[in-house]
């Protein structure tokens, strides 16, 4: 990937957003409202990862401005024999580690004084051997993001699907909260950002689906995605149903950003040849918030409905016509997936 430069960037972006790749994360759902959040932020981060001939650009993931979520995102990883423990590194509270974080208001998920004192990968499995001052949580919250940032981090590589977590030597099985911990952890067992819908009574039914909302800090700096698995009632129609939590929005008090507005209908849904023909009614386009909204309403909508299997993009109708957005993005053509989720990349 070509280094990227600060003075073309703004102009890539516009060329993403008008062709066919948009670049770019119990409940009880908001109540309609205008989010102003949107109006005050940038998906632009202040420090711009870049790649180039000595360095990769790799996801991790962190704790967002509150510490209540994991987030991707992406960062620009020396290039060396053993990346994915350069990577991982990466992940520890220190000053130097937090200069790549400067206006994102994210915070490192693991604790200060964390070393990694041994990596394996082998047949899809990674042995990660860490320092004792991994177990320095702040609480359970920071226990289980903690945890949850090392296996998403690593499984971010093609060649690891499973992480065997160890403490100073043996496989550790119980967390400091007291709860066991099953070793190796894999995605499945450990869903990122869980949420139980209030309908649900028995959390072993349901169906899970992956949604996208954004966020912004206090600061009012960078807009991003934040990905929620949402557990809900069986679904005949999984397209139909992601869009319908879309619209229903974040859970109350969750802190994020309803990007689609909560008046939109969705007028019909379907799949062919791996494009997903969504038709909404015209509420669509009243989200308000100029570019940035917009921006994050397509982005919601791309990014959770790419998360199923087989979909590789989406085509947008209002009343059964191509629209013509209010800040101008073209949507004539199916809009694709990003490669990374945050910050926007190209």
């Amino acid at each position: 990937m070509a280094r990227l430069k600060l003075t073309i960037l703004p102009l890539l972006l516009v060329l993403a957003l008008t062709g066919c790749s948009l670049l770019w994360p119990s409940v009880n759902t908001q109540p309609p409202e205008e989010n102003p959040d949107h109006k005050s932020g940038s998906f632009l981060p202040t420090v711009i990862p870049t790649a180039g001939e000595n360095t990769r650009l790799r996801t991790v993931y962190l704790l967002d401005h509150a510490s209540r979520y994991l987030v991707p995102y992406v960062l620009s990883v020396q290039k060396t024999e053993g990346i994915a423990r350069e990577v991982l590194s990466r992940l520890v509270d220190n000053p130097e580690n937090a200069t790549a974080l400067v206006g994102t208001e994210f915070h490192l998920p693991f604790p200060e004084g964390t070393t990694i004192l041994g990596m394996t990968i082998r047949d899809g499995l990674a042995i990660v051997d860490l320092s004792k001052e991994f177990l320095n949580f702040r609480d359970a919250t920071h226990e289980r993001l903690a945890v949850d940032a090392l296996l998403y981090t690593l499984t971010e590589f093609d060649n690891v699907d499973r992480v065997e977590l160890r403490v100073a030597g043996p496989p550790i099985t119980t967390l400091p909260s007291g709860l066991s911990l099953p070793n190796p952890l894999s995605r499945a067992e450990r869903p990122l950002n869980l949420e139980i819908a209030s309908e649900i009574t028995d959390p072993s039914q349901g169906t899970q689906v992956k949604l996208y909302f954004t966020s912004v800090g206090p600061a009012g700096g960078l807009i991003y995605f934040v990905p929620i698995t949402r557990q809900i009632l069986p679904q005949n129609d999984q397209l139909a149903a992601v869009v319908l939590e879309l619209i229903k929005g974040p859970a109350v008090g969750s802190g994020l950003n309803g990007d689609i507005p909560v008046s939109t209908e969705l007028r019909s849904i379907k799949m062919e040849d791996g494009i997903v023909y969504v038709d909404f009614s015209s509420e669509l386009t009243s989200y308000g918030g100029g570019t940035a909204a917009e921006n994050a309403m397509l982005g919601s909508l791309v990014l959770s409905l790419t998360e199923i299997p087989g979909v590789n993009g989406v085509k947008i109708t209002i009343n059964g016509q191509t629209p013509m957005l209010p800040e101008g993005t073209d949507v004539s053509r199916p809009v694709t997936r990003p490669i990374f989720v945050n910050p926007l990349i190209i």
